[in-house]
């Protein structure tokens, strides 16, 4: 039997196998170091209302999005995904994950609108969606900092900044990003905004989903970055003991939202939209997405 370690690295690269381990052998150490550390809570219900009601508040207009079941279910079956993928049905995020995938899928329009082609999953991390997606028949690229071995041979996954990528002006039909968007730290959440305005043509859109919002601007950090990384100015710096190798997850706040996303993405000739999902519920009980970003690329510009 492999070990569950084992599997983890057997698709890394040398200096990702030593991060690893360098991760598993000092945790100890930094749960230590963190134990005064004030503890990262996902907002609950009330909180996420609460959010709602400070964008209305600010003016920024709220679209209820229903996932429909039935091509929910058609897709997590016919999508192509492994059965472990993000440790599979009993992995407690299984759905969650095709979910975000789903999202994508249905707000871009990808075999039905001709407009939303080349497509671009941006920090993507070791995700198949890219060549699930050649294999439909859409051209689909990906970019990451750091490219899975297991892809390393497909053209289509490339190795890259994101926030500078290698695509030329107006020539991306579509975007999006899948638990993803968080982790841009210090200015690259708005730099990724100014190179989506640049990359996309006009009628071209982009998806964030989830798009992470609390009460107030925060950040966590797991334990053995915590206190390594600077949280935005203004913003709460938490540790989030269960979590590793996260360097920082930005939750935005409304005002931050309108600030650092909203205003910046209409300066650079995109049309933002924050749409709500409603039936979470009904999806499944793994479900925590919540606010989902939309960004169009004027048809004029």
């Amino acid at each position: 039997m492999i070990s569950s370690l084992a599997k983890r690295l057997s698709n890394k690269s040398p200096c990702a196998i030593a991060a690893a381990l360098r991760w598993r052998f000092t945790r100890p150490w930094h749960l230590f170091r963190v134990r005064n550390a004030p503890e990262y809570a996902s907002p609950t219900a009330q909180d996420l209302a609460q959010v709602e009601a400070d964008l209305r508040a600010l003016g920024v207009p709220l679209t209820d999005y229903h996932a429909d079941l039935e091509r929910f279910g058609e897709f997590s079956k016919t999508a192509g995904f492994p059965a472990d993928y993000h440790g599979g049905v009993h992995g407690g995020v299984y759905r969650e994950k095709l979910l975000e995938h789903f999202v994508a899928w249905d707000l871009l329009a990808l075999q039905r609108d001709g407009r939303r082609v080349p497509y671009i999953d941006i920090a993507s991390a070791a995700s198949p969606w890219a060549n699930l997606l050649r294999i439909r028949g859409v051209e689909a690229y990906s970019i990451d900092l750091d490219r899975n071995s297991r892809f390393a041979h497909l053209d289509y996954y490339l190795q890259g900044d994101a926030t500078a990528s290698p695509f030329d002006r107006a020539s991306v039909g579509s975007a999006s990003l899948q638990c993803a968007f968080e982790m841009f730290e210090s200015d690259a959440d708005m730099r990724l905004v100014a190179e989506l305005a640049r990359i996309l043509r006009p009628g071209g859109r982009a998806v964030i989903s989830p798009l992470y919002m609390h009460t107030h601007a925060c950040s966590y950090q797991s334990p053995e970055y915590f206190g390594r990384r600077q949280p935005d100015e203004g913003a709460v710096a938490y540790v989030r003991r269960s979590a590793s190798r996260v360097p920082s997850s930005r939750k935005y706040s409304a005002a931050t939202l309108l600030s650092r996303v909203w205003k910046p993405a209409l300066a650079q000739g995109l049309r933002p939209s924050l749409h709500v999902l409603r039936n979470a519920a009904t999806v499944g009980g793994d479900v925590y997405l919540h606010f989902i970003l939309v960004l169009d690329k004027d048809e004029r510009t």
